[in-house]
């Protein structure tokens, strides 16, 4: 990696990194946000490539900076790149001075967080997919379907933390003869609207 110069109190500079250099490593302390100017990355979790960055300003590893994390991921130029690298401390002052910036890093990992949990559905509704292909051809039952509430949580809608508070809620009030749907006491919760269970449904229906 070869860094252009610059003062130790820059809050930015740009970087260029060769084909085939780590620019971080999965499990990796770090607030520094990465800007993508030019070429190609891949993302790697587990040495497992699972994505490529091409798009230009394409930005990577505010996970680590807004939720304190260790990197998620590691990140590897597979082409020449050229990155923007942004301090975690510059940015900390310029989101107390600009808010609006905040907000839009914001909506940049709320989408991202929701892009990856639901990959993460897709790839474990794909396992028992082909499981039950394979107890089928053994003659064995199929597994248990996930419910409509757990599916909830795969797609993001939800946390398994909100879900077992409701489902422990309605057990307490069934207990009490005030028989309630998990549904409504999600929908009490305001830990879903109704709007989001139209999108919900309407995802499933277009899969």
């Amino acid at each position: 990696m070869e860094t252009m110069p610059a003062d130790k109190q820059e809050p930015y500079r740009y970087s260029f990194f060769k084909a085939g250099t780590r620019i971080f490593n999965q499990g990796e302390k770090g607030t520094d946000i990465y800007i993508l100017k030019r070429g190609a990355l891949s993302v790697i979790v587990d040495d497992q490539i699972v994505g490529h960055i091409h798009t230009p300003n394409t930005i990577i590893g505010e996970m680590a900076y807004f939720l304190g994390l260790k990197r998620t991921a590691s990140i590897e130029a597979i082409e020449d790149s050229d990155c923007m690298i942004i301090t975690g401390e510059y940015l900390n002052e310029t989101v107390l001075e600009n808010p609006k910036i905040g907000i839009e890093l914001l909506k940049i990992l709320s989408e991202r967080l929701v892009k990856t949990t639901r990959y993460a559905s897709k790839l474990k509704n794909d396992v028992i997919k082909y499981r039950n292909e394979i107890r089928k051809i053994k003659g064995l039952k199929e597994e248990k379907r996930t419910t409509f509430a757990q599916e909830l949580v795969y797609e993001g809608f939800l946390t398994n933390e909100q879900l077992a508070e409701c489902i422990e809620e309605v057990k307490k009030r069934n207990k009490t003869g005030k028989v309630i749907t998990l549904l409504r006491t999600l929908i009490e919760k305001k830990y879903i609207t109704t709007e989001q269970l139209i999108q919900f449904l309407e995802m499933k229906q277009n899969k």
